[in-house]
């Protein structure tokens, strides 16, 4: 039996609210946090300590200064020496969340296409690591201030701080027009579906467009993800569906198409079997949640 990293999501942590997919801790890891992969984005910065993470099979020391920046679904585990510990800031938030009202994201867009091979951390300089240090530090205040236009000041610093974690990366960190991604890698054809999970997709459109026997493809899709095709995309059209709910005043029937079912019959089966109630209920038990 073959056995796939966990899987979590930004609804995994109770403490995010609906309209605000964002959480910035400062964790202390004493013991290993096995392998697992997840549906938003995540960067970390260490403070103190020393350790070690292994992305996509791939381990790097951590110490002081070590910067982290993860796409979604790459498989990651972290790691201490016994006796040892690793102090980090740890931020989690939704893709979507972060562009919103950008065309195509914008120069955010590009930088969350990176390619699969494209660096994962960059180890920083003392004077860096305060600089950066600062930006997660000037975030966890506006969060815990909750002041007027707190939320749009934290999108603020967190575009800044993917920001430099790009020009820290140099040339790699974005993926320029002609760049071409490793000969047999999926991850291309897993963001597509990120970005185009309004339109019709299908495995064998998906397949015939990307160069792969839909067999690959579909076996593929389920070893990065720990999810069939179809799973993956009802899951990011579900996420979607799920802020318009709190977002919007968007009837049932107008969200469906919007998140990209072709039927509110689909939209309805495939929310209640991934969040437990209906769309309605969702909206209502999150009402207070909604500004």
């Amino acid at each position: 039996m073959t056995l796939y990293p966990a899987n979590k999501q930004l609804t995994d942590y109770p403490q995010i609210q609906g309209e605000f997919p964002f959480l910035l801790s400062i964790n202390e890891l004493t013991r290993p946090f096995p392998a697992h992969r997840h549906d938003f984005l995540e960067c970390s910065l260490v403070l103190e300590g020393e350790g070690w993470e292994v992305v996509n099979g791939i381990r790097h020391r951590m110490t002081p200064g070590t910067f982290t920046f993860l796409l979604p679904f790459q498989v990651h585990e972290l790691g201490v020496e016994p006796g040892k510990s690793l102090r980090l800031y740890n931020c989690m938030f939704d893709r979507e969340w972060l562009t919103f009202g950008m065309n195509g994201g914008g120069l955010l867009g590009k930088l969350l296409f990176r390619e699969e091979g494209g660096d994962a951390y960059v180890q920083l300089a003392a004077e860096e690591t305060a600089e950066i240090a600062g930006l997660f530090h000037s975030m966890e205040r506006e969060v815990a201030e909750h002041g007027r236009w707190s939320r749009e000041m934290v999108r603020l610093k967190l575009s800044e701080l993917l920001i430099r974690f790009d020009r820290f990366c140099g040339p790699r960190g974005i993926i320029r027009t002609g760049d071409l991604p490793e000969r047999g890698s999926v991850w291309p054809a897993i963001r597509h579906i990120q970005y185009h999970y309004r339109e019709e997709l299908t495995l064998a459109s998906l397949a015939k467009e990307f160069g792969f026997s839909i067999p690959y493809l579909s076996a593929e899709i389920k070893r990065k993800t720990g999810m069939n095709f179809l799973a993956l995309l009802h899951s990011i059209r579900i996420q979607h569906a799920c802020g318009l709910l709190l977002s919007t005043s968007l009837t049932g029937m107008d969200i469906a198409a919007e998140a990209g079912f072709n039927s509110y019959k689909a939209f309805m089966r495939n929310f209640r079997a991934a969040m437990g109630m209906t769309p309605g209920e969702y909206r209502r038990e999150n009402q207070e949640f909604r500004e």
